[in-house]
């Protein structure tokens, strides 16, 4: 009995072991700290190709964001202009013509983009030199002169007598100007600083053209031109001229010019000045104090244009001593002289201008990308308000 007892409390003992055994040990005759260490072997966490691959991500990632940085974040910050301690980016450049383009597109006016990168920067360049130079000629801009110049940006130009400074009148303008705002992205600070320097830019030009006579040498010039060069047409037209054929009818039988219908050749009264080159050829002179081109005669080496392709050669007709400048060329005598007195302050006001083939190209991209969205986004809105008023009706 005693043995019975005995032998039952044994095998309870061996049950209450067996339990124990099986909580501690898991199948295949493995611990609890070897399933935890098996599963975080197993766990891809823990797993080499794991941290190859997110490596290889991060990689990736970073190579994306480098080349968007690279691409769309640092060319617009990079510097196109500096005058003295201010500068200007390629993303202002790129502004100023979109506004100078806004404005020619609301007045009717062509916009040419391939020409207005060169011209942007110079005339940014200039507008701030003249702002940073203007209290030494005296030049000031007042806020009423700068909200009428606005105005005619705007295109109110002339009002009818009693309509300018009525209300409406007011309204409009606010409205037309809050429509350009939102058209060329720019806020209220921006455009006015923009508009007041250029401003102060044709006033310090008009006290340049102060200095510039209106009375010139000049002479009367004929252009022939020819897309190719061909010496047995010019050794033509220099025969016909020594036999003393009319200029004009050799113009016409021979150039090439688009105009030369019109104007049988000729340019009119040049004067010196306004080509450095032309100057050469028209005004400059020998060694022995002659002529470099003479009276009646045929320019002896081509003229290359470079923007209408052509090459040119030149007869004089004649020549004055001191003629009056027509108001045109006055204007283009004036850019020279005002190139010159911009270029006299290099040295003093570090004036620097960044301008390649890379960064012509760049800007001239995003100003036709966004007049390209812009175009997009107009059109979808007149079809919007067509649609409008379609289902009105």
């Amino acid at each position: 009995m005693v043995n019975d007892k005995q032998n039952l409390q044994d095998k309870e003992k061996k049950d209450s072991f067996d339990i124990g055994s099986r909580s501690i040990i898991g199948s295949k005759n493995q611990s609890r700290f070897e399933l935890l260490a098996k599963n975080r072997d197993e766990s891809i966490l823990f797993k080499p190709f794991f941290y190859v691959g997110f490596s290889l991500f991060l990689i990736i990632c970073s190579v994306f964001i480098f080349f968007y940085i690279v691409t769309y974040v640092i060319p617009p910050m990079k510097q196109a202009i500096k005058v003295g301690e201010i500068t200007y980016s390629r993303g202002d450049v790129v502004r100023f013509i979109r506004f100078n383009q806004r404005m020619s597109e609301d007045l009717g006016v062509d916009f040419e983009i391939g020409n207005s990168v060169f011209e942007a920067l110079k005339t940014i360049l200039e507008g701030e030199l003249a702002y940073q130079i203007a209290p030494r000629y005296g030049i000031s801009v007042s806020n009423e002169r700068l909200d009428k110049q606005i105005e005619i940006l705007m295109g109110y130009i002339e009002n009818a007598e009693g309509v300018e400074g009525s209300q409406e009148h007011k309204k409009n303008i606010e409205e037309s100007y809050r429509q350009f705002l939102n058209k060329t992205s720019l806020s209220d600070n921006e455009y006015r600083e923009y508009v007041k320097r250029t401003i102060f830019r044709e006033e310090l030009r008009t006290i340049v053209s102060r200095d510039v006579s209106r009375i010139q040498p000049h002479v009367n010039v004929y252009e022939i031109v020819f897309e190719t060069l061909d010496l047995s047409l010019v050794n033509a037209i220099e025969k016909q001229i020594t036999l003393g054929n009319n200029i004009e009818e050799i113009a016409l039988q021979y150039s090439e010019d688009k105009e030369v219908l019109r104007t049988k050749g000729n340019l009119g009264w040049l004067p010196k000045g306004i080509n450095q080159e032309l100057d050469r050829i028209f005004f400059g002179l020998n060694e022995d104090g002659s002529k470099t081109l003479p009276i009646g005669q045929l320019s002896k080496q081509p003229y290359y244009k470079n923007e209408e392709q052509l090459y040119a050669f030149y007869y004089l007709s004649d020549y004055l001593e001191a003629r009056e400048v027509t108001d045109k060329n006055f204007d283009l005598l004036t850019n020279v002289q005002f190139d010159q007195f911009i270029n006299s302050f290099t040295d003093e006001y570090n004036l620097w201008m960044d301008i390649d083939s890379d960064i012509y190209n760049w800007i001239n991209s995003k100003v036709l990308s966004a007049s390209n969205s812009e175009f997009i986004k107009d059109g979808e809105t007149i079809s919007e308000s067509q649609g409008l008023q379609t289902s009105s009706n």
